[in-house]
């Protein structure tokens, strides 16, 4: 499965291969800010995940409430 890590602004993304890419990416982020984290179907379909994963990201990473 695919992943997609959206930042505040909507200016870019960034893309994880699989969970172990998702959670190695997210120990390496700084100053960015995390607005969601979709998982990417075959069909084209995806799903918010953020809720799943904010335990992942750092206390680095700014969260939005």
């Amino acid at each position: 499965m695919r992943y997609r890590i959206e930042y505040a602004g909507g200016r870019h993304c960034s893309f994880a291969s699989g969970r172990a890419d998702l959670l190695e990416l997210l120990k390496q982020l700084k100053d960015e800010t995390v607005t969601d984290i979709r998982a990417l179907y075959k069909s084209g379909v995806s799903d918010s995940v953020m809720d799943k994963y904010k335990q992942y990201v750092s206390q680095s990473i700014k969260m939005p409430l």
